[in-house]
This record gives structure tokens, sequence and C-alpha cells, in this order.
């Protein structure tokens, strides 16, 4: 089962083999419904190190065409590891927006 999850391949833009990520990450439980915290990333002080990548549990980060890594969402389940590993604190914690209804408020 977790073959079918997991498959080892060659990063292009960090130049690393056999570092595991999610396969089909479409199919994975959407998990921004109920995380309390999210990853926001500091563009202008990320130095491109892929240490956010490379120990997100979840594979929920990706490397764009830029070299900058970029958080998905929806498979981020908001355990904020990156924030701690990050050498340069680009990585910040932002409370999750939602869209709930007090009691009583119509919709």
């Amino acid at each position: 089962m977790l073959s079918k999850l997991i498959k080892e391949t060659d990063i292009k833009n960090l130049k690393k083999k056999g570092i595991p990520y999610a396969v089909e990450k479409q199919k994975l439980i959407e998990r921004s419904g109920w995380r309390t915290f999210k990853p926001v990333i500091d563009y202008k002080k990320c130095i491109k190190c892929g240490m956010c990548w490379l120990h997100c549990p979840d594979s929920a980060y990706t490397i764009n065409k830029k070299g900058y890594p970029v958080c998905d969402g929806k498979v981020c389940k908001g355990c904020l590891l990156c924030v701690d590993i990050c050498p340069v604190n680009a990585i910040s914690i932002e409370k999750e927006k939602r869209n709930e209804t007090k009691k009583g408020d119509k919709k």
C-alpha cells in the first residue's frame, strides 16, 4: 500500500536521488479544513535550501522553476515542522482562516 503512495525519483531541481514524494497528491485527504495554523513563506528571506521540502512529513512542498519551495495548502496538515527546520526563519505561522458562521448568524 505505501509503495503505491511513495516512489523514489530523481529530483531535477535539487539534484537529489531517492527522495520519497507523494505520487498521487490529488487523491490524498484535504487537510486545510481541520488544521489550526499554516506555514507562510517569505520569499525575500528564503535561500532555496530545500530543507522544508526535504523534512515535510506529508510531502506538501514542491520546488518551483525558480528553485523556491511552494507549500500545497490542500496537503499540508499544519505540523509546522518546516517553521522549525528553516535555517533563516523564512517560514512563519499564520492562523488558518475559516468561513464559519457564528451561532445565530444567517447564512
